[in-house]
């Protein structure tokens, strides 16, 4: 209709309605490009808000995850320090030159953690060689940059802060898989000297058993060792995914 309206001007020569025409188009133009603008920006912050809310779930279930792994590789770690001692060899310890890296911290004094409680002093052979193997959820993560959607988040430090946990994330999976070849390893050396997980063994016979076999003696201190690593990768990794959870949460709360 104002297709026909404009033809009909322009026969007429009417140059006024002509111009009103125009900018009745213009003005058109303009208010659906805003409207489709807004409704896309609306769009993008419903989305924005839902990924925030998935990666705050991802987040909430890897710290539980490092927080189990922290509470296992401790009790690795006191037990192989434990066995040790008992044993008159000297303690574990961590070259400090690389106790600390970009994206984690090693560092670990072990005279701090809890003693082995006195129900598990025959068991410390089974808590030597036991762990917990934490496995980031980063399916949101990946779908984000799947979908290019990395973008959506406004704040670019937000995003920085996403990548650099990914990162670390990585490492976590890393360490998992080190420490978990190295355990088979010493599952295999602890059987040749007669030591199963979750089977007892009087705690002075296993002492004994330590002190005079420089093998699983070596043994048991590579496997704290690489638990110590282990502890470092999955505290820091905590301590990271606390801050970004933080972070998620003011960024949700700004944009309400």
């Amino acid at each position: 209709m104002l297709l026909r309206r404009v033809i009909e001007h322009v026969r007429e020569q009417n140059w006024t309605a002509i111009s009103i025409d125009f900018v009745i188009v213009v003005i058109g133009v303009f208010v659906g490009l805003q409207v489709q603008e807004w409704s896309q920006g609306r769009a993008d912050r419903q989305s924005e808000r839902q990924i925030v809310q998935d990666l705050l779930a991802d987040l909430e279930l890897d710290r539980s995850n490092y927080a189990s792994a922290v509470t296992a590789d401790e009790g690795a770690i006191v037990a192989a320090a434990t066995s040790l001692a008992e044993a008159g060899l000297p303690p574990i310890a961590i070259d400090r030159l690389i106790s600390r890296t970009n994206l984690a911290n090693y560092t670990l004094d072990v005279s701090r953690l809890a003693a082995v409680p006195a129900d598990r002093r025959d068991l410390l052979w089974t808590d030597v060689v036991s762990g917990y193997f934490p496995i980031p959820n980063t399916v949101t993560y990946d779908a984000m940059v799947g979908a290019g959607d990395l973008k959506i988040i406004n704040n670019r430090d937000i995003v920085r802060e996403l990548q650099t946990y990914h990162a670390l994330t990585g490492t976590v999976n890393s360490q998992n898989v080190k420490l978990l070849a190295l355990r088979a390893n010493t599952l295999s050396v602890g059987a040749t000297y007669g030591l199963a997980p979750f089977a007892t063994m009087p705690e002075q016979d296993y002492f004994n058993l330590v002190a005079n076999s420089p093998q699983l003696a070596a043994t048991i201190r590579i496997q704290a060792t690489f638990a110590i690593f282990h502890r470092g990768e999955a505290a820091s990794a905590d301590a990271r995914a606390a801050r970004l959870q933080q972070h998620l949460k003011d960024y949700l709360k700004a944009e309400e």
